[in-house]
């Protein structure tokens, strides 16, 4: 087990799991600019959409991985970085996800961790991805992200039944693009789910998601108070448990982006 790293998984492919996990690797980076963090795609897909420029992807060592030639050292120099945040993207040809297998992001994983305070990885959606599947046996933290959709409630039943036959232990339940006003509501999920309430967390659904896309950006740099705050809520749950100082509540302030 890796205790060091956090990974985020999507019930399904549009529940928005790419933004959470970014976000809150850049809140955490922001807050914390003492602290060496990775943000990595551990997934069949590049997922850098919310970055200006493309970060160095995995395809670039997969031939390291292949043959057990990964050193920590000259990963942190492979990566793209700005001071102590470091990226690496997933796979940007995704016919040749099939060639990654868990022992591999296992294999990784293992050999990097140790540069970092913290590893956050965007875990994608298919549970039957290897980079995806390899991180999860791995993951200190698993965070499964959902929302208020019926068709996204339906995979995260589905995800849950997968995860326990799997024997992955789900940390917490996230609520994305979350609607006070919605019949979804955070107990009814938690009463349907048959999970306690204090396990879900909400991201309130927050405007500009197309624009973010467009803009190559997280929606932490758009003026919404609120996302930023249930964002800084998911970032304390992972400095908490790590031993870092929590993320104190703000007055609102302009995000400085650092990417």
């Amino acid at each position: 087990m890796i205790h060091n790293l956090f990974l985020f998984h999507g019930v399904d492919h549009k529940v928005g799991t790419t933004m959470i996990a970014q976000s809150v690797a850049e809140s955490i980076t922001a807050n914390h600019p003492n602290l060496k963090i990775l943000f990595i795609a551990m997934n069949g897909r590049e997922s850098a959409e919310y970055v200006r420029e493309v970060p160095a992807g995995i395809d670039g060592i997969k031939f390291h991985m292949d043959n057990k030639m990964v050193s920590g050292k000259d990963f942190l120099k492979t990566c793209t970085h700005k001071g102590s945040f470091y990226m690496m993207a997933g796979i940007s040809n995704e016919t040749e996800a099939r060639y990654y297998h868990p022992d591999m992001a296992v294999y990784l994983l293992e050999e990097v961790a140790p540069e970092f305070d913290l590893v956050i990885a965007d875990g994608g959606n298919e549970l039957d991805n290897g980079l995806a599947l390899g991180a999860l046996t791995v993951s200190g933290e698993i965070f499964l992200v959902a929302a208020q959709q019926e068709s996204a409630l339906r995979g995260l039943e589905k995800n849950i039944r997968a995860f326990d036959e799997l024997g992955f232990r789900i940390s917490k339940y996230i609520v994305n693009k979350y609607y006070e006003q919605e019949a979804y509501s955070l107990s009814y999920i938690a009463n349907r789910m048959g999970i306690e309430k204090e396990r879900l967390v909400k991201v309130g659904s927050a405007p500009y998601s197309l624009q973010a896309e467009m803009d190559c950006k997280t929606l932490l740099e758009y003026k919404n108070e609120a996302y930023r705050r249930d964002i800084a809520v998911l970032a304390n749950e992972i400095l908490s448990k790590s031993g870092f100082d929590e993320i104190k509540r703000q007055r609102k302030s302009r995000w400085k982006s650092f990417i």
